[in-house]
């Protein structure tokens, strides 16, 4: 063997190794605290390590619930995180189509604003972003949790580089049958990058799900608290063994939804990350 080609078996072998590491710490990780989840209380935090349970509590599935309004929570975070996620799909699609497919004065310097918004840390913007929604009266409201997310500059980004992809002929010719711009939009292009809106629906809906400062900073009150918050209060409420299975359980059920939906768009999400990892 060359030595170009044993440098590249060597470093292909290394970086499977990582990978193959790096999953087996995740799944150890993972697979304690499933099991955990299940155990009496009092298992949880023994010495030495206990892995597997005396007995499974099956019960410990609705202990969020009876001891806090974990309900509630659920479905705060789902209303916020599915509205934020639509919310995103349509203006990100709107404004990429834009950037990529019309030529009109200032667009460049705008798309350049755009991509230097991406640099700048969401923490700084916070104080003006709270004032704002302060003077606003959306402070304990879903519209001061969903309204400033609706859009996002990397969101921008993808949907642009996205859309120029798609043929200009195919655009001029639904234009020519009479086609409006939302119509052409809807119909020719949004089929056309079905994959990457599956990337930016998935990615947007997985951060906004943990998004854990900003709902902590505009909805202090229990009515409008996220699962992230609503994790927070109960961990802080349930220290020790006897709580821990609870506040695992409560975590591994408020993964599911992103579970599943990852489940749901990932041959969309591969073809996404196949079509813009492609693009120039």
């Amino acid at each position: 063997m060359s030595r170009p080609n044993y440098r590249r078996a060597a470093g292909r072998a290394a970086v499977v190794t990582l990978a193959v590491a790096g999953g087996l710490m995740f799944a150890t990780v993972l697979g304690w605290a499933v099991l955990t989840a299940f155990k009496p209380a009092g298992e949880a935090l023994t010495v030495p390590m206990r892995w597997w349970p005396s007995r499974f509590e099956w019960g410990n599935v609705v202990e969020p619930f009876r001891q806090a309004a974990f309900a509630d929570y659920y479905r705060n975070s789902i209303v916020v995180g599915v509205s934020v996620t639509v919310l995103n799909v349509l203006t990100c699609t709107a404004a990429g189509y834009s950037f990529a497919k019309f030529h009109y004065r200032g667009r460049d310097a705008a798309f350049g604003v755009v991509l230097a918004t991406l640099m700048v840390p969401l923490e700084v913007i916070y104080v003006p972003l709270y004032k704002l929604v302060f003077d606003l009266g959306w402070v304990n409201s879903f519209a001061g949790l969903i309204v400033p997310a609706a859009t996002s500059a990397f969101g921008i980004f993808l949907m642009r580089q996205a859309i120029g992809s798609v043929p200009d002929e195919l655009l001029e010719a639904a234009r020519l049958d009479g086609a409006g711009e939302v119509r052409t939009l809807v119909s020719v292009v949004v089929p056309a990058v079905r994959g990457p809106i599956a990337v930016l629906a998935l990615f947007t809906f997985m951060s906004n799900w943990d998004s854990h400062l900003w709902p902590l900073l505009v909805a202090s009150d229990e009515e409008h608290r996220t699962l992230p918050v609503g994790l927070a209060a109960m961990q802080s409420n349930m220290l020790g063994s006897a709580g821990t299975p609870v506040i695992l359980m409560a975590a591994l059920l408020a993964v599911l939804p992103t579970v599943l939906l990852f489940l749901l768009l990932q041959r969309r999400f591969v073809e996404g990350v196949s079509m813009t990892a492609g693009l120039r």
